[in-house]
């Protein structure tokens, strides 16, 4: 939670201001909107009157340095590589203007998660040169360098596709271990094993962190307490109970948002998804990635969740809201459908958590 509210707040307070002033003197295009962050800087400059002078920098003028200890001789400019450095003696180094460290907040993202480097003593009156010197925060080189080599090769977001396209929900708890199977062998999906790789995804440490973050969000106001049951019933593998109080959800939850941010909702459910997205994709900032936002648009609005049940083949593989909410799919209740509508409210969560940190409700 402190994480998210952190950096809602710094969001609120700096970056949406700066990409707003950006917007109106025409340095950011209005056809480039929303502009996807993937990493940003607040730096705060000590003027000699004592004021503090905020930067903003977004995506690619965030031009890190590094500390690093290494295990050869190294001349000045020569290109290092990992096997030259000791990974876990890796530091972060704050900016410096007038060869005089600043003060920073640092947000990476890595897929839908993000790390946050923060230093702020260089603004202290009291703090001496010296002790400037001997601050070092660890950087995690290793996590980001794997994090980029793993987007080159795996290309999440298209495995994110194939298993949208194979009836499994987009959400971002397939990260990184049931897209990197799939990357190694598209065959598994099709596999019985399957079920079992994204189960492990989606345990039960990852749902227990889920409910506590809900609960000390006020994320679902009126409904953890369904949440907690359908979460319990399919630990307990009572998966009737879990797929009929879970399914009645998502269509409120969306309704409660739209009621929330001041939103009409429509009759019909394909324009309640509608408007829906239009409203997350309204913001001009997008934390995380524009294309797994609208892979769960597109489930939500054009997949089997709506469909009509004479669509639907098999009821123990396939989400069909109608089927269960109506009483037309008998015996279908399993283990692989409680949790691909499990994998569906984790999606949900994540469009509303980015939304409503851009508008700071966390």
């Amino acid at each position: 939670m402190i994480k998210f509210r952190t950096i809602s707040h710094i969001l609120k307070i700096y970056v949406l201001p700066e990409v707003k002033k950006r917007i109106e003197n025409g340095k950011i295009k209005r056809t480039d909107l929303p502009l996807e962050i993937h990493h940003f800087r607040l730096i705060q400059r000590k003027l000699p009157s004592g004021n503090i002078l905020p930067i903003v920098e977004i995506n690619e003028e965030v031009k890190l340095r590094i500390k690093v200890k290494v295990k050869r001789s190294v001349s000045a400019g020569e290109p290092l590589t990992l096997k030259d450095i000791y990974p876990e003696k890796c530091c972060i180094c704050p900016p410096v203007y007038n060869e005089k460290p600043m003060a920073y907040f640092l947000c990476q993202s890595l897929f839908c998660d993000y790390f946050l480097f923060f230093d702020f003593e260089p603004n202290l009156t009291n703090i001496t040169k010296e002790e400037l010197k001997d601050i070092e925060i660890p950087y995690p080189i290793l996590v980001f360098i794997n994090n980029k080599n793993f987007k080159k090769t795996v290309r999440p977001l298209d495995k994110i596709k194939i298993l949208s396209d194979k009836n499994w929900p987009p959400a971002p708890g397939y990260y990184p271990q049931v897209l990197l199977e799939l990357h190694n062998d598209q065959t598994i999906i099709d596999s019985p094993n399957f079920l079992e790789i994204v189960s492990s995804a989606y345990g039960t440490s990852y749902w227990d962190k889920r409910i506590t973050f809900w609960q000390e969000t006020n994320f679902f106001p009126n409904r953890i307490q369904y949440l907690k049951r359908v979460l319990d019933a399919h630990y307990n593998k009572d998966y009737i109970a879990s797929i009929y109080v879970l399914v009645p959800q998502f269509e409120g939850i969306i309704r409660d948002y739209l009621l929330e941010c001041g939103r009409t909702p429509a009759e019909r459910y394909q324009e309640i998804i509608q408007d829906f997205k239009k409203l997350i994709l309204s913001r001009n900032i997008l934390m995380f990635p524009q294309k797994l936002f609208e892979a769960i648009f597109n489930y939500l609005e054009n997949g089997s969740f709506w469909k009509r049940t004479d669509t639907v083949s098999d009821p123990a593989t396939t989400i069909n809201r109608h089927g269960i909410a109506h009483g037309i799919f008998t015996g279908f209740e399993c283990k692989e459908i409680s949790l691909k509508y499990l994998i569906l409210l984790d999606s949900l969560f994540l469009v509303l958590l980015h939304d409503k940190m851009m508008t700071n409700k966390i």
